[in-house]
C-alpha cells in the first residue's frame, strides 16, 4: 500500500542522490543529517526523506542512533582494514578478465577519465575529485563483464569511502593516485595482468 505523501520512485531516486553525496564528500563521516535540511536540499518532503534515510542505513551508508537522529556511518579502524582486504580480493580479482575483455574504445575511455581525474586535482572541489575516481573505477571493473563482481565491488568501495584517509588529503597522494590510474591504463593496454593486479592491490593498500 503507498504511503500517502509518498512517491517511491522518487524515493529511489533521492537514495542515490545523497549516496552521491556522501560518498563524494558533501557530507562527512560522522557528520549529522538534519532531515529538514534534507528536504530542502533535495525538494522533497518528509516521508520520502525519512524512507531514504532508512534505506541508506540498510545499505551501511548512515547509521542511526535513538533519539538523535540519522549520521553519516564512519566505520572502525578494523572494520576498514577488513573492507580493504575484501576489496584487494575482488578488485585483483577482476584483473585477468578486465585485461582479456578490455577493448581499443574502453580503453579510451580509462584514459579520459584518468586524465580527466588528474586535472581535477588542480581545479576541482573535492567531491567532484571524489566523483571523477569513482567514475575511472566504475568503468574500470565494468570491462570484466560480471555484474555481481562488479556489484560487490562497488559496494565495498562505498562502505569504506566516508572513512577515506591518508592520500585524499593532501595534494602528493591525490597525484600519486593519478598517476596509478594511467599505469592501470597501460597495464591493460600491454595485456599484462599481473602487472594490474600489483597495481590495484598498491592502490588500495597504500596509506
Amino acid at each position: 500500500m503507498k504511503r500517502q505523501g509518498m512517491d517511491h520512485g522518487r524515493v529511489g531516486t533521492l537514495v542515490e542522490a545523497i549516496r552521491d553525496d556522501i560518498l563524494y564528500g558533501v557530507y562527512r563521516a560522522g557528520e549529522w543529517l538534519k532531515q529538514i535540511d534534507l528536504q530542502e536540499r533535495y525538494e522533497a518532503n518528509r516521508f520520502e526523506v525519512r524512507e531514504a534515510l532508512v534505506e541508506l542505513r540498510n545499505r551501511r551508508l548512515v547509521e542511526h542512533k535513538v533519539n538523535s537522529g540519522f549520521r553519516v556511518a564512519a566505520p572502525d579502524p578494523e572494520e576498514l582494514l577488513h573492507l580493504k582486504a575484501v576489496r584487494t580480493i575482488l578488485e585483483t580479482g577482476a584483473a585477468d578478465p578486465v585485461v582479456g575483455l578490455a577493448t581499443a574504445a574502453d580503453l579510451d575511455d580509462l584514459e579520459r577519465l584518468a586524465a580527466r581525474f588528474e586535472q581535477a586535482i588542480e581545479t576541482a572541489d573535492p567531491p567532484t575529485r571524489a566523483e571523477l575516481n569513482f567514475a575511472f573505477h566504475r568503468r574500470l571493473y565494468d570491462i570484466a563483464a560480471n555484474p555481481v563482481l562488479a556489484g560487490l565491488i562497488r559496494d565495498m568501495r562505498e562502505r569504506g569511502q566516508s572513512g577515506t584517509t591518508g592520500r585524499w588529503f593532501t595534494l602528493a597522494g591525490l597525484r600519486l593516485s593519478a598517476q596509478e590510474h594511467h599505469a592501470m591504463v597501460a597495464a591493460i593496454r600491454a595485456r599484462d595482468a599481473a602487472a594490474l593486479r600489483q597495481l590495484i592491490d598498491r592502490h588500495i593498500n597504500r596509506r
